[in-house]
């Protein structure tokens, strides 16, 4: 009986060793060869079936169902964006609305869907309006009593007042009130003008660029808004979402073994909850990102940052609190940002409304077939192993 067990064993481990050498000869076959004829499929297929043209790595046809048209006005102290999805009568329109004051900077994201409805409809919601539901009055078709119902799904707030100078006392990379030394609170309170920059992404889309930058210079928010999926410092921001690059140039230091923490208050109908593993690193579109986000009926608001950011040159990690509640009637929330210390500080959270998931013919094939592979030959590993055992 053992022998045939070993024998079993044996003879699995040369299926693994046959099908590793396969593979070898198959994926290094003649050279310099089979990597010209690699590149030429790829290209073919490409010709072919042409799925992501701009190699963002996202579908181009829901990249195209996605796409929205964006419409900004400047006012003192204030920027309003509003983005509507261009394709479908079931259409949503996101709001943004970033303000910079004594009060700091502050980014208010709506999110509402809406749909037509013909008359009959409408006299059943006309009482609605204040629960949420909004007749927009102008867009509708005379000829067939068509009107558009906007409905709220998502209000949601995060604000960045100030910096927070401090000594760890305790040596955790952390902010703690009842342990560490606070040594200055620096407001963000006192603003450039912005800059705005448009940006083409492709022939009918743009990518939106607002610099805010504190008179003094020590603080600004590089913010960027697409109109399409994009590629931005190797991760993807979908079309829904705002990208902010927070940048901390030459802090006067008041202690030398201070560092600094970069506090933002968060503001929704329901409480924010923390993640972990971030959407879009579970679709393997970013690595090392943390969030928290809030939802309502399906709709999802994020806001999400990189865990590491770029301290004089050099990346390193970025810690931060556990939420706590600032106003429990008002729904605020606390979060600190602890960066170590240095003279140029660069970080980049994100906030936004996370989409569908994302198709892409490329990262599925990436991903989840070496992920499959290797757990084929996993198993076929454990069963010579587990034999082995028996026999001994």
């Amino acid at each position: 009986m053992k022998k045939t067990q070993y024998m079993i064993g044996l003879f699995f481990l040369g299926i693994l060793l046959f099908t590793v050498s396969v593979g070898m000869n198959i994926a290094y076959a003649d050279g310099e060869e089979g990597e010209e004829e690699e590149e030429k499929s790829k290209v073919e297929e490409k010709e072919e079936n042409p799925k992501d043209a701009d190699e963002d790595g996202v579908d181009d046809d829901f990249e195209e169902k996605n796409k929205r048209y964006v419409d900004i006005w400047f006012g003192e102290g204030v920027v309003e964006i509003a983005s509507i999805k261009r394709s479908d009568d079931q259409k949503d329109i996101m709001d943004l609305r970033i303000g910079y004051s004594e009060c700091g900077l502050d980014i208010r994201v709506s999110f509402r869907t809406i749909r037509k409805v013909n008359c009959e409809e409408e006299e059943s919601v006309q009482d609605e309006d204040e629960s949420g539901l909004e007749i927009a009055g102008g867009d509708g078709d005379e000829d067939t009593c068509e009107e558009w119902i906007h409905e709220l799904k998502l209000n949601f707030e995060v604000k960045f007042p100030a910096l927070i100078e401090y000594v760890d006392l305790n040596d955790n990379g952390i902010f703690e009130h009842e342990n560490d030394t606070a040594i200055e609170d620096y407001g963000i309170n006192s603003f450039q003008d912005v800059i705005y920059e448009r940006i083409n992404i492709s022939t009918d889309s743009f990518l939106h660029y607002f610099l805010i930058n504190t008179t003094d210079g020590v603080f600004a928010a590089h913010i960027y808004f697409p109109e399409e999926f994009i590629i931005l410092d190797g991760n993807i921001v979908a079309p829904t979402q705002i990208k902010i690059d927070i940048e901390i140039t030459d802090y006067d230091y008041i202690e030398e073994d201070s560092q600094l923490a970069l506090l933002a208050k968060l503001f929704s109908e329901d409480f924010y909850e923390e993640k972990e593993e971030t959407e879009d690193e579970k679709a393997g579109k970013a690595t090392n990102e943390k969030e928290i986000f809030t939802d309502n009926e399906g709709y999802t608001g994020i806001f999400s940052w990189k865990e590491t950011a770029m301290i004089d040159g050099v990346e390193m990690p970025v810690l931060t609190n556990k939420l706590e509640l600032e106003k429990e009637e008002d729904k605020i929330q606390r979060l600190l940002f602890n960066y170590p210390r240095g003279n140029h500080i660069y970080h980049d959270p994100k906030i936004g409304i996370v989409l569908g998931e994302i198709s892409s013919s490329e990262f599925p094939m990436i991903i989840i077939g070496p992920i499959a592979g290797v757990a084929g030959l996993s198993v076929i590993a454990i069963g010579v192993f587990i034999s082995k055992k028996k026999i001994r």
